[in-house]
């Protein structure tokens, strides 16, 4: 409990704004990321179940991104208009690269909840924030990492620590 109350409350301070920002939505607003959270917890534990019956990451992975490409076409037909602009080159190989990325990080939760218990690859996975902030400092160089975002690092780091020991 320990180890995933650290993550948790690292995480927040990765992503929570400073005094010096006004808040600019209703409160209510906070519970969509719980939900996302929830369900994303929920999904988790649902592919574990999936392993039990068929233990191979890469059909996982094949349902997951299948059955999420079949959602995501059908809202884009739904409900987006056509776009008007035709995609760029940098632009097409920025989006399969970073496909590729994903593709493969959703292939080693798939494994690693293969392999292990939700109760610590879940932690695990939440702690993406982590390399997102990495990779925007390396990659913008305009990322400044103030007491708060450290605190929230350190933190997150300390419990997935805690968690893998146990």
């Amino acid at each position: 409990m320990a180890g995933t109350a650290a993550i948790v409350l690292g995480v927040f301070a990765l992503t929570a704004r400073g005094s010096d920002r006004p808040r600019r939505w209703a409160a209510w607003v906070i519970l969509l990321p719980l939900a996302g959270a929830a369900i994303r917890g929920g999904a988790q534990a649902a592919v574990k179940g999936g392993l039990a019956m068929w233990p191979d990451p890469f059909v996982a992975a094949l349902v997951g991104y299948t059955v999420s490409c079949a959602t995501i076409f059908a809202g884009n037909r739904a409900f987006v208009p056509r776009a008007s602009a035709p995609l760029g080159r940098r632009g097409i190989l920025w989006f399969m690269a970073v496909g590729i990325c994903n593709g493969l990080g959703v292939l080693a939760m798939y494994a690693a909840l293969n392999g292990g218990r939700v109760s610590v690859v879940s932690p695990l996975v939440a702690t993406y924030p982590l390399f997102t902030l990495a990779l925007s400092a390396l990659v913008l160089r305009e990322e400044k990492f103030a007491p708060r975002v450290l605190l929230g690092a350190a933190l997150t780091v300390a419990g997935v620590v805690v968690l893998a020991r146990a």
